[in-house]
């Protein structure tokens, strides 16, 4: 599988205007693979849409005329994870969902391969870096959570005393940064990565990155507005890497896991609804 994917690496710079697909050509493709397990029709889709994932990856290598292989790479990995799990019953674009995937798995690889994370701490590092993140996102979206007592779980959940969480927020910081160029406005927005797509959601949905600030403070405006169950349930289970799972959601509230999911789908519609309100199409995101 390696060397298909670098082969589509390579070739990305050769495919034409003519190789772009209609809405109609990628749910076939879609369906040769996923139903029938037809591996050129997935050669297919990836190959229309490699210059999109190599241009993805360019992106975190600023100030390079080149992207690197490697990130490239990584790139058309988060390809074949779209294609493996995208819906074509839905009326959304491929390219619309599998930008999520791309841009997820390079900046997965990033992190894991950024020179301050260094042995034997890197698998605090990272676990610290995505709960970092999801805590400013709630933080971001809940102002009524008290930081301080947020930041003292957070340290007892990781081990470690306050300073280092502020040690290790200020390396997520300067990390996240690079990873999200170019940036827009206030860093805190920044770093709320993956915002919800409402008509590319699926169970469990991944969330699609929104490109202007605005949009994102328009998204955490709506998510402060939900009831804080459902919000928090919505957070965990959108923004939290891993994601967390009905059971454990299910255990923390007292309540059962279809009750758990009822108030996430509950949460999903508040949001789809508020959005179609305000014009929020994924058309606005792109």
């Amino acid at each position: 599988m390696d060397k298909h994917i670098r082969n589509w690496g390579s070739r990305a710079h050769r495919v034409r205007s003519t190789d772009m697909l209609t809405a109609d050509e990628e749910r076939y493709l879609v369906r040769a693979w996923q139903e029938h397990g037809d591996s050129r029709a997935r050669d297919r889709l990836i190959n229309a849409f490699a210059p999109m994932a190599a241009s993805a990856a360019k992106r975190f290598k600023p100030g390079s005329g080149e992207a690197d292989p490697d990130l490239v790479q990584q790139a058309n990995i988060g390809l074949l994870k779209a294609a493996d799990r995208f819906d074509p019953d839905r009326e959304n674009r491929f390219a619309t969902y599998a930008v999520w995937w791309v841009r997820a798995e390079v900046q997965a690889y990033k992190r894991a391969n950024m020179s301050i994370v260094k042995p034997p701490n890197s698998p605090q590092m990272r676990r610290a870096a995505v709960q970092i993140a999801a805590l400013d996102a709630e933080t971001a979206a809940n102002p009524r959570i008290d930081r301080a007592e947020a930041d003292a779980r957070l340290a007892a959940s990781l081990g470690v005393d306050a300073k280092r969480v502020d040690e290790l927020r200020a390396q997520v910081t300067r990390r996240d940064h690079s990873l999200n160029v170019p940036t827009f406005g206030d860093e805190s927005e920044d770093r709320i990565a993956l915002l919800v797509d409402p008509e590319s959601l699926q169970d469990p949905a991944p969330l699609q990155r929104l490109e202007t600030a605005v949009l994102r403070r328009k998204l955490v405006e709506l998510l402060s507005a939900l009831p804080d169950r459902e919000r928090d349930i919505v957070v965990a289970t959108q923004l939290h890497d891993p994601p967390a799972t009905l059971e454990s959601l299910s255990t923390r509230y007292g309540i059962s896991r279809e009750r758990v999911r009822q108030l996430r789908e509950r949460g999903f519609e508040k949001l789809r609804k508020a959005m179609r309100q305000r014009d929020l199409t994924p058309k606005s995101f792109l």
